[in-house]
């Protein structure tokens, strides 16, 4: 049980590569995650918040604006990975914020079109 909480409080259940150069340091403490996971875990959060005083939208609008928010994250990954361009830490964290916002709103809308089919 012990070792469930550590790797809780870790961040070992995010697939991240954890490279010093994209990682938050403080203090010469790594923090376990590189800046674009760590926002969108942020981006997630916020959501919470945002999604009761946010916009009302629909499952399709919704998606759209999921889709819309992970582009720039994952052209901004790719492009790095195969090596077109290098990304710095402020655009990894800007396209992981908008990733996890967009991701933590149509799961949100998703949730309750769900429990109002359900209820229907």
């Amino acid at each position: 049980m012990k070792s469930f909480f550590i790797d809780l409080f870790t961040l070992q259940f995010m697939p991240c590569h954890r490279k010093p150069e994209r990682s938050l340091v403080i203090k010469e403490k790594q923090f376990p995650v590189c800046f674009r996971c760590m926002f969108l875990l942020i981006g997630l959060l916020l959501s919470g918040p945002l999604s009761i005083y946010g916009l009302s939208w629909s499952l399709p609008q919704s998606f759209a604006v999921a889709i819309l928010a992970c582009l720039p994250l994952l052209a901004d990954g790719f492009t790095q990975r195969w090596k077109i361009r290098v990304s710095n830490n402020i655009l990894r964290s800007v396209t992981g914020l908008a990733a996890g916002i967009g991701l933590a709103q149509f799961a949100v809308v998703a949730a309750n079109s769900g429990v109002a089919l359900i209820l229907s």
